[in-house]
C-alpha cells in the first residue's frame, strides 16, 4: 500500500507490519510507524494530513497521530480482514471494507461505529466517499462487480449499479462530481451519470486494471479531449493510458521502458505537482508529468535485491552507482533519491 498526502511533501508506505513515513522533496525516511507484528491490510491518510488510519491482519483499526507518529487510538474492527479504506473530505468518518462483503464507517476522533452495511455477495475491493460533503453518500465495490451506493443520512442503500463482470479496483469523480467512473479486472471503464444512478458509456481497455480516475480540465487540456475530460487507466500493460471521458477514445499511450517488466498496482494522481505516480508490482514509484505526455521525472526504488558493490561517481559526489543481483546497475541522486536503471 502507498499514499501521498494532500499537501504532496509526504510518502506513505508498507514495510511489512510497519509504514514508513517519507519526505517527498528528499526522499529520506521521517518515521516508522511501528506496527502490532500483523502485516498492514491498507490504510487512508486524512485530507487535512493529521492522521493517518491503518488496518492489519489482526482486525485492529489504528489511528496514528502524524504529527507526533505516535498511536492516538485504536478499536476493534469487526470480524474480519479490512481491505479497502476511505476518509470523506471533512476528515471525520473513515469508511471500511471488509472481506466478509461487510462495509463499515467509523467516527475517526471518536473512534465508534457509525454505520453498518450489509448486502454485498463478494469481498470488498474499493470503497469511495462521494466529494460533496453535503451529499452523504458512500459508494462500494465488490469481488463480483457490484457496485452499491449508501446514503449515510437514510443509513440505507439506495442503488446498485450492475456492469462490471470481475472486482472493481477504482472509483473516482470527475469535478463537477456528477460523473462517476469506475474501473477494474474485467478490462473495461464503466462512467457513469450520478444523479440517475445509469451506465453512459463503457470503454473497453483491454487488460486488466488496478486504477483509475480522472484527471483536473487544466491538466487534461494538453491532449485535446473534446470537453477536457480525461480518464487515465493503470494495470497489467505497466503503462498509463489516457481516455477521453465523453466519446471513450484513446488519446494517449505511453512508452514503456526499456527492459521493463513490471506492472502496475496503482495509479495515483497528484494534481497540485501535475505528475501521476504508479505503483509497480516490483515496489517501484513511478512519476509522470501531465503537461510533459507523460514523460517520467523521477523513480524511487523501493526494494534493491542484494547489493553487490557501490561508489560515488561524479566529481560531486552526488550520484551513486548501485549494483545488485539484477542485470540492471541503478544510479541514485543522493539529493532526492531518485534512481535511473543503467
Amino acid at each position: 500500500c502507498v499514499a501521498i498526502s494532500q499537501d504532496e511533501q509526504r510518502i506513505f508506505t508498507t514495510c511489512n507490519e510497519d509504514i514508513a513515513v517519507l519526505d517527498m522533496a528528499s526522499g529520506q525516511k521521517l518515521a516508522d510507524l511501528k506496527g502490532d507484528t500483523e502485516l498492514i491490510t491498507t490504510f487512508a491518510v486524512k485530507p487535512d494530513g493529521s492522521h493517518l488510519v491503518s488496518a492489519s491482519r489482526s482486525m485492529q483499526l489504528v489511528v496514528w497521530d502524524l504529527r507526533t507518529f505516535k498511536i492516538e487510538r485504536t478499536f476493534k474492527a469487526r470480524d474480519s480482514h479490512i481491505l479497502a479504506m476511505d476518509i470523506d473530505a471533512t476528515s471525520t468518518l473513515v469508511a471500511t471494507g471488509l472481506a466478509d462483503g461487510t462495509v463499515n464507517v467509523w467516527d475517526i476522533d471518536r473512534g465508534y461505529c457509525t454505520h453498518n452495511f450489509k448486502g454485498h455477495g463478494a469481498m470488498i475491493t474499493s470503497v469511495r466517499f462521494h466529494p460533496s460533503t453535503e451529499n452523504l453518500c458512500l459508494v462500494s465495490a465488490s469481488g463480483d462487480g457490484d457496485i452499491r451506493v449508501w446514503d449515510l443520512k437514510q443509513r440505507k442503500c439506495t442503488s446498485v449499479l450492475k456492469s462490471h463482470v470481475s472486482a472493481v479496483r477504482a472509483i473516482d469523480f470527475d469535478e463537477s462530481s456528477e460523473i462517476m467512473v469506475t474501473a477494474g479486472r474485467d478490462s473495461v471503464i464503466n462512467v457513469w451519470n450520478w444523479t440517475r444512478k445509469s451506465l453512459i458509456r463503457t470503454i473497453p481497455v483491454y487488460e486488466s486494471i488496478e486504477a483509475a480516475g480522472v484527471l483536473r480540465i487544466d491538466a487534461a487540456a494538453v491532449f485535446n479531449s473534446q470537453k477536457g475530460r480525461v480518464v487515465y487507466s493503470g494495470g497489467e500493460k505497466g503503462i498509463v493510458r489516457l481516455w477521453d471521458l465523453d466519446s471513450g477514445e484513446e488519446l494517449f499511450t505511453q512508452a514503456k521502458d526499456r527492459n521493463a517488466k513490471h506492472t502496475f498496482v496503482d495509479v495515483m494522481y497528484l494534481p497540485q505537482s501535475g505528475n501521476l505516480c504508479a505503483v509497480t508490482n516490483d515496489q517501484n514509484l513511478l512519476f509522470y508529468s501531465v503537461e510533459a505526455q507523460l514523460k517520467r521525472v523521477r523513480q524511487i526504488v523501493g526494494y534493491n535485491e542484494e547489493i553487490i558493490d557501490l561508489a560515488y561517481i561524479g566529481n560531486e559526489h552526488k550520484h551513486l552507482a548501485v549494483a545488485t543481483n539484477t542485470e540492471q546497475l541503478r544510479i541514485y541522486n543522493t539529493d532526492n533519491l531518485n534512481c535511473e536503471l543503467a
